[in-house]
């Protein structure tokens, strides 16, 4: 690693550790719970691997653009053409702002290609039985629409440290009401669909009823628990499926489905993960 972006930082308990990795924007990229791994810890590119957080929007823009008051703004769609995904802060490092055995802070700036400035803290705090992140996102002089979010990729297979199988194959355990349907450029079209259809899944999912979650049949289950009132559940890929809490659907910063973040209220948000086992 360059000996000028911040190393990883290890948070452990007696029965958990996380590995947080500030240099690759932000992401806890290693979750072990009794000895198994639960996230993915290696991908392709950015996007397919840890549990990293999406800000100032999660999920797909639009084109790239971005039209607020008046004004249309252009980010970089090279990791999803045609549209730009989760933010602009996935691909930059972050700064430590402290560290305790079981705690620590990050921080990030929103400038270039943000427009309107602006800063993230991004809060982890590790427990014997969860993991707790927080995000708060703040203006500095001008108001702007705002979606957070974290984007982790949990292992279809759990394994322990000699890489042996433990469990069955992860399901996902999802208590939605709706879904908002998918039009051909892969966002929601408007339409909200009830019943909800048959996975496999890349689709925006509300009125939760309690947290969703992942489970490995006899070895683990962790709750992604959130205020947020959006998740969006992909399980279209190997090696991993993603619940992923958002403050807004995908294209939200266009449609008005978000927060507004002015000087002095900023958009906050907390994920848990909460695991217990064993589970049948």
């Amino acid at each position: 690693m360059d000996a000028t972006l911040p190393g990883p930082v290890t948070l452990r308990t007696d029965t958990a550790v996380a590995v947080v990795l500030p240099a690759a924007g932000g992401r806890i990229g290693s979750l072990r719970v009794d000895g198994l791994e639960t996230l993915v810890t290696e991908g392709l590119g950015p996007l397919s691997w840890g549990a990293y957080p999406m800000v100032p929007w999660a999920g797909r823009l639009r084109d790239g653009i971005l039209r607020w008051c008046g004004d249309e703004r252009r980010f970089p769609t090279h990791l999803a053409p045609p549209h730009a995904i989760h933010g602009t802060l996935l691909e930059r490092a972050w700064r430590v702002g402290g560290a305790t055995a079981r705690a620590m802070m990050l921080s990030a700036d929103l400038d270039d290609p943000w427009p309107y400035g602006g800063s993230v803290t991004q809060r982890i705090r590790l427990e014997p039985d969860r993991l707790v992140a927080e995000l708060e996102i703040r203006a500095a002089t001008d108001p702007f629409p705002a979606i957070v979010g974290w984007h982790p990729w949990f292992a279809r297979i759990l394994r322990d440290a000699d890489g042996t199988p433990r469990g069955g194959p992860v399901r996902v355990d999802l208590p939605a009401g709706a879904m908002l349907r998918r039009g051909g450029d892969g966002l929601p079209d408007g339409t909200v669909v009830r019943p909800i259809p048959p996975g496999p899944w890349d689709d925006c999912f509300t009125e939760l009823t309690r947290p969703p979650a992942v489970v490995w049949p006899g070895a683990l289950r962790i709750e992604v628990d959130s205020a947020a009132r959006y998740a969006v559940v992909y399980t279209e890929q190997e090696p991993g499926v993603c619940v992923e809490p958002q403050t807004g659907p995908p294209n939200g910063l266009n449609t008005g489905e978000c927060a507004v973040v002015e000087p002095g209220r900023p958009l906050v948000a907390t994920m848990t993960l909460r695991w217990r086992r064993p589970v049948s």
